[in-house]
This record gives C-alpha cells, sequence and structure tokens, in this order.
C-alpha cells in the first residue's frame, strides 16, 4: 500500500515524534511509504531519510525542497493541527486519518473554526478518552471518531545505553517538559519539589526543557520561574537541568528512577507511557489523557481538582468556559517522598503492569489499528 505522511517530520516536536514512529511502522510492515516534511528535515532520523520526497520550511510553503506528493495515494495520514486538514490530506479522497488532540475541556473549546474540519477525513484519530471527548463536546460526530493511541518503539525499549547525568544523587526524578508551555505547570513541579526534599536528600531533580530567550504567549520564562524557587527555597535539593537534543531519549529515561509531571492538561503525555516502559515510578495527574494507562496499578496518580484554565496557556484562542485539572501540591510532595522512601517496594508491585504496558502500547499496534479502518 502506498502511504503518504505529510506533517511535521523536521523539529523536535510531539507530532514529528509520533509521525516518525509511525513511518517506521509502516515501513516495517512492508508498506510504500513518502514523507512530505513541513518543518524542515533537522532531526528527520536517518533511517527515513529514503523515504523524503519533498519538503518546506515551517512558515515558508512557497518554497519547495525535493518533489510535492504524487496523487492518488492509496492512504494519508497526518499529525496536525484541524486547520490544515484541507491541505495535508486532500492528495485522495478515502483512507483520510488525521491525527490531532487537543488539552483543554469545555464545550466548543476548541479553536474557532476547527471542528468543521472533521468533514475533511475519514476517520478523526485522538490518542485518548479524554482527547476524543473534547472532540464530542465540540459537536464533532462520534461516528467520525477512532481512538488511537500512541505507543513505544521496540528500539525504545530494547535499547540498553544511558545517558550519563553530571550527578551523584541516587535517586533521580525526571521531568521531561520539552517546550515552557503553561499548561505544564512548571511553577508546580518546583513548588512541589521544593516542599518534597531538600539538599540533604539523597535526590535530584533532571528538568528536560528548551531554555529560550524569548517566549511565546502560551509559553513562560523558565530562567525566571527557576530563580524565583531557588530564592523561595535556598535549601533545596539538587535540580540538573538539560536543555539540548538527545537523539535517542530512551537513555535520559533509563538514566533516572521515575517521571514526575504536574501538567494542567494532557490529552495523552507520552513521557509518562515511555517512562512505564523502562520501568520507571510515574507520578502524575489523576485526570487527563494518561490515565488510560495510568492507574494505581502501576503509577502514583495526584489528586486535584478542575480550575478555569488561564487564558494565556491556550493554544490559537482562548476560551472562557475551558478548564484544566490542577493537581494538589501538597498531594504530590506526598507522593514523591513516597516514591523515594519505597521504591524497590513500588518497582515489586508494579512489574507485571509495566509488561503489560509494553505488549499493549506499541507504535505497530496504533499502526495496525489505524490501517484497519482503510476501506
Amino acid at each position: 500500500m502506498k502511504i503518504l505522511i505529510k506533517q511535521f517530520m523536521g523539529k523536535n516536536h510531539s507530532w514529528s515524534v509520533c509521525g516518525w514512529n509511525i513511518a517506521t511502522s509502516l515501513i516495517k510492515l512492508g508498506h510504500d511509504v513518502q514523507i512530505f516534511s513541513t518543518d524542515g528535515i533537522e532531526h528527520l532520523p536517518n533511517n527515513l531519510r529514503p523515504n523524503l520526497i519533498g519538503y518546506i520550511e515551517e512558515n515558508i510553503p512557497q518554497k519547495i525542497y525535493g518533489k510535492l506528493p504524487d496523487k492518488n495515494p492509496d492512504c494519508q495520514i497526518s499529525y496536525t493541527a484541524m486547520k490544515n486538514f484541507p491541505y495535508y490530506l486532500n492528495n485522495c479522497d478515502k483512507n483520510r486519518f488525521g491525527i490531532w488532540c487537543y488539552e483543554w475541556s469545555g464545550k466548543n473549546v476548541l479553536p474557532t473554526g476547527f471542528a468543521k474540519n472533521y468533514k475533511f477525513v475519514d476517520k478523526l484519530m485522538p490518542p485518548s478518552m479524554h482527547a476524543k471527548q473534547v472532540f464530542l463536546d465540540s459537536g464533532i460526530p462520534e461516528e467520525s471518531i477512532a481512538i488511537i493511541p500512541h505507543g513505544v518503539s521496540d528500539e525504545f525499549i530494547n535499547a540498553k545505553t544511558i545517558y550519563k547525568l553530571n550527578t551523584n544523587k541516587r535517586f533521580k526524578v525526571l521531568c521531561n517538559i520539552a517546550q515552557p508551555h503553561i499548561r505544564k505547570n512548571i511553577p508546580g513541579i518546583f513548588e512541589a519539589w521544593g516542599k518534597a526534599f531538600n539538599k540533604k536528600d539523597d535526590v535530584v531533580l533532571v528538568m528536560k526543557v528548551v531554555v529560550k530567550n524569548t517566549t511565546t504567549p502560551s509559553e513562560v520564562d523558565f530562567n525566571y520561574i527557576y530563580n524565583s524557587f531557588k530564592k523561595k527555597y535556598p535549601n533545596h535539593a539538587d535540580v540538573l537541568i538539560i536543555n539540548k537534543f538527545i537523539p535517542n531519549i530512551s537513555d535520559l529515561y533509563r538514566a533516572c528512577n521515575a517521571y514526575f509531571s504536574m501538567s494542567f492538561a494532557e490529552s495523552f503525555l507520552i513521557p509518562a507511557l515511555e517512562a512505564l516502559a523502562t520501568n520507571k515510578i510515574v507520578l502524575v495527574g489523576a485526570v487527563g489523557g494518561q490515565v488510560d494507562f495510568c492507574n494505581e496499578n502501576n503509577s502514583l496518580l495526584i489528586n486535584g481538582k478542575n480550575i478555569r484554565a488561564n487564558p494565556k496557556m491556550m493554544y490559537w484562542e482562548s476560551k472562557s468556559n475551558a478548564t484544566v485539572f490542577e493537581p494538589d501540591i501538597n498531594h504530590a510532595v506526598e507522593q514523591l517522598q513516597f516514591a523515594f522512601k519505597n521504591e524497590i517496594q513500588l518497582l515489586n508491585k508494579f512489574s507485571n503492569y509495566f509488561s503489560e504496558i509494553r505488549e499493549t502500547y506499541t507504535w505497530d499496534n496504533s499502526v495496525k489499528k489505524i490501517l484497519s479502518y482503510c476501506k
């Protein structure tokens, strides 16, 4: 089957990572995969470059490198914002699959004009129950939606290399933040860390985050937040900042003992799945896309409450009725301390469920589910 993937494929972006893994699985299954990247090719993996037919740089669509995609592929797949569906999924008239999710809850919270674009795909494929509900609440018919969970690759699971961390601390807690978006609640992470531990504790917070000199409206100034944290908690436990691209991100998970998120809004949370797949203790909010696979049998869930979303955290357009989940700081502190003190017991308790995650949430399984909708 000839399959076209047209979307972000060139940058270190969550949509790109999903695209890379979908393409790799499709190739492994023997399909003829054509890739057209809409954000350059800087980080496009080497194994996918033979399948690249062309690309444009982000926000410069008029200059095409290589060639445009062929007409009439057997199937098209694109992980992209719904507003792009008419343009990225227009090379055939069937088997057009759009993958996307929006993190905020509430009636009609999708940006104005987005929802109607479901008509340009044969299936809209959110990755979780939470993501599906957002689409339903914006009036998209249920029969147009199919949940396709994200996955973890065999290469991710089977690799043995470990990222060298510049620390002697024993218990390493990873926060894989990537872009410093408001919704990821970086202040909440630091507040919980400052209350949970001090410099005498044998722990370190490993922050994988893009540190920028300037920010967009939906981002925070990481350095300002970090400096404020250090002033408020001068006796804080160690923090290690990693601000560079890591080609094999699974190396970083293997270097750590736990994964921690205080995010306000997540429609899947791939880092939590990656942490479970690499046998790590996961501490995440009790509401969001992550609870499709994070539960009391394999994770430490953090209680909290639903609140109005900060308008600045929303992408494209703010909505006054949008809500998010605010993890409770004090409960996060308790869960962090519990994980540190009971690591071995927790790993023994969760071990069977880790294996189940690795068997169920694979990119190969995700791709097979996508292709099951082909006609």
